[in-house]
């Protein structure tokens, strides 16, 4: 059985939570608060001591990203990283813009107006305004963000983006965005995020 240390309103976690919904793979999730994860016996799982890991037997990952490119690889080579070299380096992008811009910029915002976290507000917002209209430019011309189908870059982009509310963040000025987080919860098994709107767009 697959253990998927994390906790119900971790973006980071929802995307891995996503990837096992839609491979129809079963998980048991282990509910690991700031608490747990300062403990020893976690420390054990990853020196790095955050969220999510991914454990299955006898193999460890952590990092989302990385969790996500290894199950594209195992369950769905091709279809979810690319069939392409160039699909694979637009889906690589999106995985960096994921663990940069999105992450330094939308879901720090959030941190700090749902879990009272202190920031660079400056830069948080400036970076985030950097990166609003370029996602929102390429999905006004793209229903998915690479190709003609889901891939590990919607996966990876979108827990942050469909939580925007939470951080201040109006999706009305970014429809393509919201129209798009939307498409992704509209899909069968899609396991739903405390945050994540109801979908409405198909």
């Amino acid at each position: 059985m697959i253990q998927l240390y994390g906790s119900p309103r971790s973006g980071n976690t929802h995307k891995v939570r996503m990837a096992l919904a839609f491979l129809d793979l079963p998980w048991d999730e282990q509910l690991t608060d700031a608490a747990a994860r300062q403990s020893d016996a976690f420390a054990a799982i990853t020196p790095m001591r955050q969220i999510p890991v991914y454990v299955e037997a006898d193999r460890k990952l952590r990092d989302s990203q990385a969790i996500l490119t290894y199950l594209a690889a195992r369950h769905r080579p091709g279809d979810w990283d690319g069939h392409r070299p160039e699909e694979r380096s637009e889906i690589a992008l999106w995985l960096s813009h994921a663990a940069n811009e999105i992450a330094n910029g939308p879901a720090m915002l959030r941190l700090a107006r749902q879990f009272g976290a202190v920031i660079a507000e400056a830069q948080a917002q400036a970076v985030t305004a950097r990166i609003l209209p370029v996602i929102n430019a390429h999905l006004s011309d793209h229903r998915w963000l690479v190709g003609d189908r889901l891939t590990i870059a919607d996966l990876a982009a979108s827990p942050y983006l469909a939580l925007a509310g939470e951080a201040d963040i109006d999706l009305a000025r970014w429809p393509a965005i919201g129209e798009w987080t939307d498409r992704i919860a509209a899909l069968p098994r899609f396991p739903a995020m405390p945050g994540w709107p109801a979908q409405t767009a198909s």
